[in-house]
């Protein structure tokens, strides 16, 4: 493909044998510039520890390269999304989208959204969010203080 779609330093089409195998999985994609990317990112972690045996995957768009390889070989079947619509989080079960989202929400929201399509969580998270997403909001507020002012908010 020479794309640099990647989770865990492997292509998306290297690793979509493994979320169709697996019975529930969430991938993630996202910019590594975007800090809501990267709050959502930090909130996996957490998603984890409520939901162990979930399949997570988070894929970074680095490039023009990237975008262009939406809907190659690989690519999940019904998932659009584009440079301005991330983080978008989508919900699998062995390997066929059943739900997808886009924005950033706390780990706990996404839990909930779960609970929905894939049933209660084992050890549910708490409402408010987490350390980590916490550490991303403290590092990221200059940049997202820049989006409001772009913005006129």
């Amino acid at each position: 493909m020479g794309t640099r779609i990647d989770i865990d330093g492997r292509s998306l089409a290297a690793r979509m044998a493994e979320i169709r195998g697996a019975d529930e999985a969430v991938l993630v994609i996202g910019r590594p510039v975007c800090p809501a990317c990267q709050v959502t990112g930090a909130g996996l972690e957490a998603l984890g520890d409520a939901r162990p045996g979930l399949f997570m995957a988070f894929v970074e768009m680095w490039g023009p390269e990237d975008w262009r390889a939406r809907g190659e070989d690989g690519w999940p079947e019904g998932v659009t999304v584009s440079p301005s619509a991330v983080p978008a989080t989508v919900l699998m079960r062995r390997g066929e989208v059943v739900a997808k989202r886009f924005g950033a929400v706390p780990a706990h929201d996404l839990d909930r959204w779960m609970d929905e399509h894939f049933g209660p969580a084992a050890n549910p998270l708490p409402e408010g969010i987490t350390e980590a997403e916490q550490a991303v909001l403290n590092r990221t507020a200059a940049r997202r203080a820049q989006h409001d002012a772009v913005k006129g908010r």
